[in-house]
């Protein structure tokens, strides 16, 4: 309850927030006299708002004594006028209310399970039918609630993995939700383990704390390394034939994009899997390099779908291109998971939180199949 009504109250505080984002730009990716920020965002809210509908009401007074005047067989007519005005507001409120109220309240909270098919050459044939869980943008703080990310956590251990992955963004806002936000994933269990990247939020919250988080947790983070995966280990080595590898970059915003470490000693005919945060890197692949599959998360599908637009807003430099999904970058498909956290706003409206289930198959990785 207490995430649900951070998250009613922000939205009511948004109009306010950004009037003062100009006089409360962030340092280090936080505001400044954020103490200042919170009392006048908050207290000014029922003012803002309260002044908004005097407004509106003094306004429509106005409106209708101009025409009252006009006429003395016009009073009758502008009495009704105001009053379908005043009824049509109040409509156009309560639906925006219940509107506000599902994808604040509602849609965040219905988790889905999206499945992929993904052939894979070369795969070995002890890999056929291996199955990978993706995780992504958990953003542990003020919008999602430790509650929430376990049942996120069941769910995710109910598709009987074999192998976790978890592509980045864990906290959200403040450095205070590392500790908890990180511990949480140590509920995450798959038959191999479960191997993680940092996001652009885990770098600006503490990339050097959320590390140590995961090794408390005993997570391995895949930065610019990278570990071989076969049908009974995840290990940094493995017998030529039997595994694939599972490599991982380091974040596009904030860190260093090493394809050359994430690759570092894996065969030019062992498949290869990279976990990159930020979607935007598979257009960073160089050319000739080998990666048959990116995973990716960050872009959380826009949190808002337009009918017939789709997203709006994609944190991408390129579009709705990976905005979620199934995408084709230009060496190699990327899984785009629209991740179960939300951030800069706390809704989501056409675009629900979700897992990935991603299944490998052999065959040429050119016709991956989304399946629901």
């Amino acid at each position: 309850m207490g995430r649900a009504a951070y998250r009613m109250a922000y939205l009511v505080r948004l109009p306010l927030i950004v009037l003062l984002d100009p006089a409360f730009r962030t340092r280090g990716h936080h505001r400044r006299f954020p103490t200042i920020y919170q009392m006048l965002t908050s207290f000014g809210a029922p003012v803002f708002w309260g002044g908004l509908m005097w407004g509106g009401v003094a306004a429509m007074g106005i409106w209708s004594r101009w025409r009252m005047r006009s006429a003395t067989g016009r009073i009758s007519s502008s009495s009704v006028s105001r009053r379908r005005f005043l009824a049509s507001a109040g409509g156009l409120g309560a639906l925006g209310g219940g509107l506000a109220s599902y994808a604040t309240l509602v849609e965040p909270q219905r988790i889905r399970v999206r499945q992929f098919t993904v052939p894979i050459r070369d795969l070995p044939a002890s890999l056929e039918g291996l199955r990978i869980v993706q995780v992504s943008d958990t953003h542990y703080g003020p919008f999602v609630s430790l509650g929430y990310l376990r049942e996120v956590i069941r769910r995710a251990n109910a598709l009987a993995a074999d192998l976790i992955v978890l592509t980045g963004d864990y906290v959200h806002r403040t450095p205070l939700a590392i500790g908890p936000g990180v511990q949480v994933l140590q509920g995450l269990q798959a038959r191999l383990g479960v191997v993680g990247v940092l996001g652009n939020h885990d770098h600006w919250e503490g990339a050097a704390s959320v590390r140590e988080g995961f090794a408390r947790a005993s997570i391995p983070l895949l930065d610019n390394r990278r570990q071989f995966l076969s049908r009974d280990s995840l290990r940094p080595d493995a017998a030529p034939g039997t595994g694939i590898g599972i490599c991982g970059v380091g974040d596009l915003w904030e860190d260093e994009v090493r394809f050359d470490q994430a690759l570092d000693g894996v065969p030019e005919e062992v498949p290869r899997i990279v976990l990159a945060h930020n979607p935007d890197t598979a257009e960073q692949i160089p050319a000739g390099l080998r990666v048959d599959l990116m995973l990716s998360g960050h872009t959380h599908g826009g949190q808002l779908c337009v009918p017939g637009y789709g997203p709006p807003l994609v944190p991408s430099a390129f579009g709705q291109k990976y905005a979620g999904g199934w995408c084709a970058g230009p060496r190699c498909p990327v899984i785009v998971s629209r991740g179960v956290g939300m951030a800069i706003l706390p809704v989501r409206l056409g675009v629900p939180p979700e897992i990935g289930e991603i299944t490998l198959v052999r065959g040429s990785n050119s016709d991956g199949r989304h399946l629901r």
